[in-house]
C-alpha cells in the first residue's frame, strides 16, 4: 500500500504561553467550571484571528501541571513516565527531542525562552539547538528571518502569562511592575514577608527583579492563605491582557506575516493551565480541568480554517504531528499524528494522562536546583512521589489523590462534555477500565534519564554577556 503524502512545510514555528487557560480567549466556546473573575472582556484579538483563520483544539489535555514536564512531553511526543521528565526539575530528558532528530536532518534549530533554567541545558532541553536565546524573541524572529531560505525549526516560550502575572521581568515593565507589586501591598495590607518559603525561580534574577518576585509571590501566597481565590483569578486574567498587549500582539503579527508570506506551519499552545482553589495552588499541584485543558491553535497554508475540534488530542500528538508534515523524523512515540486536513478525523480514541509527582518541601527543592546551577558535581535526584493522577479516556475522567504513604486518598469519575468535565457517580464498568489503564500506565518503564548536568561553560558566558549572575 503506498504512503500518502502530506504537505511538506519548509518551517515549522512553535510557540508556547506559559499558564495560558483554555478559556482565557474569547473565540473560545467552552465553559470551564471554576469561574474566572474579572471585570471586562477578554482582550485575545491575534489569538482569535488565527482560531478564525486556521484550526483550534478545543480539548487537548497537558501530560503534566508544571512547564519542564509539560514540554518535555510535547517535544518528544512521548509521556513523562517514558521520557524520564515527570517532575519540575529533577531529571534530564532520556529520549531524542523534535530539535535532536531536526538537527541531525540539517534542519536549523532555533530556540527562545523566558524560563531558561527549567527548559534549558540543566534539563537537556537545548539538545540540538543551533540558536538558543533567552528572553529575547525579537533577536530569535530575526535570526528565523535571516534563515527563511533554509529548513527551520523555531520554537518561541513566552512565560508573562505565568506569575508575576503580565510582567515577567523590569525589562518588560520598568514602570508598571514594581507599581503593581506596592499597590497589591497597599490594597490588600501585605507586608513583604522577612524570609521566603518558595524561592523556586524558572529564571535567573538577582538585584530588584529578584526582590519584586518574592514580593509578589508573598501576595499570592497571602491572598490563598485568606481564599481571595477570585482575587487571584483578577490578578491572573489582567495579567493576561497586560502580557499581550505589551509584549505579545506586536511579536505575533511579525509571525503571522512570515507565516502568510512563506512555507510555514505555526503551532501556538500552553503547558498548563491556571486556576486558585483549595486544592489547586495556581497549578503545579493540580490536576484539575482548569490546569489540564490547555488550548492548541494550529495556521498556516493547508490547514482547515475556522475550525473548532472538541475530540480529545493529547499533548504527546503534536511531535508526531510536525512529524508527518515535515522533514523531522517521528517514529516510535506515544503520540499519534492528527491530520490537519480534517482535524475532525479520529479513527481511533485517545486516552490522556497526567499526574502530579512532588517531593513534598519546596525549599529542598530550591536548595537541589541552585546546587546544580552553581555547577556542583552531579548529584542524585530527589526522591518524589506520586501525588495525584489523571486518566481521560472518552467521554469520562477519572482523577486520583494518594496521600504521603502512597494510599488512594480521593477518586472522583468526572464525564467529559468536549467542553467541560461534570462530576458524575461511579460507573463501575468506567471505573474499572480507568483504573486498569492507569496500573497499566504507572507499569511504563522510562527510558534512563540523563542526569541532570552542570550548566555548560558556553551557556554560562552568554548569561554573564546578558548581566545574569550564575
Amino acid at each position: 500500500m503506498k504512503k500518502p503524502s502530506y504537505h511538506q512545510y519548509q518551517h515549522v514555528i512553535m510557540i508556547s504561553l506559559d499558564s495560558l487557560r483554555n478559556d482565557c480567549i474569547t473565540a473560545n466556546p467552552s465553559n470551564l467550571p471554576n469561574k474566572l473573575s474579572r471585570r471586562t472582556k477578554f482582550k485575545t484579538t491575534m489569538l482569535d484571528y488565527l482560531i478564525k483563520r486556521g484550526t483550534y483544539f478545543n480539548n487537548c489535555i497537558s501530560a503534566a501541571p508544571y512547564t519542564s514536564a509539560s514540554h518535555a512531553a510535547y517535544f518528544t511526543g512521548c509521556w513523562p513516565r517514558r521520557n524520564g521528565v515527570y517532575e519540575f526539575f529533577n531529571r534530564q530528558i532520556g529520549r531524542p527531542t523534535i530539535f535532536e532528530l531536526a538537527h541531525l536532518k540539517k534542519i536549523h534549530t532555533i530556540f527562545q525562552t523566558d524560563f531558561p533554567i527549567i527548559l534549558g541545558d540543566s534539563l537537556g532541553f537545548t539538545r540540538g539547538v543551533d540558536k538558543y536565546f533567552i528572553e529575547s524573541e525579537s533577536a530569535a524572529f530575526a535570526e528565523l528571518s535571516r534563515s527563511k531560505d533554509r529548513d527551520t525549526l523555531s520554537f518561541f516560550h513566552f512565560g508573562g502569562i505565568h506569575y508575576p502575572y503580565g510582567f515577567h521581568k523590569l525589562k518588560f515593565a520598568k514602570i508598571d511592575f514594581p507599581k503593581k507589586v506596592k499597590a497589591l501591598e497597599r490594597k490588600f495590607h501585605i507586608t513583604p514577608a522577612a524570609n521566603q518559603a518558595d524561592m523556586l525561580d524558572e529564571s535567573y534574577r538577582h538585584g530588584r527583579d529578584k526582590d519584586l518576585l518574592l514580593r509578589y509571590k508573598t501576595i499570592i501566597d497571602t491572598l490563598w492563605s485568606r481564599r481571595e481565590y477570585d482575587e487571584l483569578h483578577a490578578l491572573y486574567v489582567d495579567g493576561i491582557d497586560y502580557f499581550l498587549k505589551h509584549r505579545f500582539n506586536k511579536f505575533i503579527k511579525k509571525i503571522i506575516d512570515f507565516v502568510d508570506t512563506t512555507n510555514s506551519l505555526l503551532i501556538v499552545f500552553a503547558d498548563h493551565g491556571e486556576n486558585w482553589a483549595a486544592d489547586s495552588r495556581g497549578h503545579s499541584n493540580a490536576i484539575n480541568d482548569a490546569v489540564l485543558r490547555v488550548p492548541v491553535i494550529v495556521y498556516g497554508k493547508g490547514v482547515a480554517k475556522n475550525t473548532v475540534v472538541s475530540n480529545l488530542i493529547r499533548t504527546i500528538d503534536i511531535m508526531p504531528t510536525i512529524g508527518r508534515y515535515s522533514k523531522i523524523p517521528a517514529a516510535n512515540l506515544d503520540g499519534r499524528p492528527i491530520s490537519l486536513e480534517k482535524p475532525d478525523y479520529a479513527p481511533l480514541p485517545r486516552e490522556a494522562f497526567a499526574q502530579v509527582w512532588r517531593v513534598g518541601d519546596r525549599l529542598k527543592i530550591y536548595k537541589h536546583q541552585q546546587r546544580i546551577l552553581k555547577g556542583r558535581k552531579m548529584i542524585r535526584p530527589l526522591t518524589t512521589k506520586l501525588e495525584k493522577e489523571a486518566v481521560y479516556r472518552g467521554r469520562f475522567a477519572l482523577n486520583r489523590e494518594y496521600d504521603g504513604n502512597g494510599e488512594l486518598a480521593r477518586e472522583a469519575l468526572y464525564m467529559n462534555t468536549g467542553q467541560r468535565l461534570v462530576l458524575t457517580k461511579p460507573i463501575a464498568g468506567t471505573l474499572a477500565d480507568l483504573r486498569k489503564r492507569l496500573r497499566k500506565y504507572n507499569h511504563i518503564k522510562p527510558k534512563k534519564s540523563r542526569r541532570i548536568n552542570k550548566v555548560s561553560r558556553s551557556i554560562i558566558a552568554d548569561l554573564h554577556n546578558l548581566g545574569y549572575r550564575v
